[in-house]
């Protein structure tokens, strides 16, 4: 089952990878085709803005490139699309009508909304800064809803960092379901804070450095080590958290958020019930 939905989804998802001027990577997010748009989690629009965005597709073997582009971070802001007078529900949706994109086929959107607790699915996306796209098995654990009306799908799985923007898709007609994201972004949100406190607080250290010693030790010195081994844990704890439980926002709705849907979008959806 698991086989089969890698065989037939690997190809419409991708990593988003956001990079600094010098090329340095800072974050990956997960993306994954809908017809001629790209669909992921909605922190993608709210992050700290990066130089370029690299946007990239694998073969069957989930590591070497089938497709990829780079852009800057505004070209790729002017390539969202946001409905007039509605607000996306826990996703963006993102224009993809490039050529180096073509070939890359579309995944389906489910509209069904009575799945039941129990049904399995499966999440692809990346993990972390790895380059390599990933499978992982798991079910829908539960269903809520929060105080600004977004419907989320709870789904038992392990989820980590890289995830957000990964579709959840159903075993039975490898339809999506729902996008990874809730939550998620909060744990990397609060890292980034708490990475912007230390660089600060070493920026501050090292103004003083070399100015108070007390019988030649530089008491600075030891508190900006003190720093850099705290950061340092920080960062591999980041690193490794691991959500045993992952929320995704319903995709049902997609079709109702773009626009002129005859003519453009002609998503192929399933209307059970």
């Amino acid at each position: 089952m698991y086989r089969t939905i890698w065989k037939e989804c690997h190809s419409s998802v991708c990593s988003i990878h956001f990079l600094s001027k010098a090329g340095t990577r800072i974050i990956t997010f997960t993306g994954f085709r809908i017809r001629d748009y790209l669909i992921t989690d909605d922190i993608i629009d709210k992050f700290t803005q990066p130089a370029k965005v690299y946007l990239r597709f694998t073969k069957e073997d989930g590591y070497t490139e089938r497709a990829g582009k780079a852009m800057s971070y505004t070209a790729f802001k002017e390539r969202i699309f946001h409905p007039g007078g509605k607000i996306v529900p826990g996703y963006v949706i993102i224009r993809l009508k490039d050529n180096e994109f073509k070939n890359i086929p579309s995944l389906k959107c489910s509209r069904k909304v009575d799945y039941e607790i129990g049904h399995p699915v499966a999440v692809l996306g990346y993990q972390l800064d790895k380059d390599n796209l990933a499978i992982k098995k798991g079910i829908i654990s539960s269903f809520f809803t929060e105080q600004n009306s977004i419907n989320y799908i709870q789904v038992d799985a392990s989820i980590k960092q890289g995830n957000a923007g990964s579709p959840v898709i159903e075993t039975e007609n490898m339809e999506v379901i729902g996008v990874i994201g809730h939550h998620l972004a909060s744990i990397t949100h609060s890292y980034r804070r708490l990475m912007k406190i230390f660089n600060k607080n070493l920026s501050i250290l090292k103004e003083v450095q070399g100015k108070y010693c007390f019988e030649e030790l530089d008491p600075v010195q030891v508190l900006i080590a003190n720093q850099n081994q705290i950061k340092h844990i920080a960062t591999e704890f980041f690193k490794t958290a691991n959500m045993r439980v992952g929320f995704a926002s319903e995709l049902c709705n997609l079709i109702d958020y773009c626009p002129d849907l005859d003519a453009t979008m002609d998503l192929e959806v399933k209307q059970d019930g």
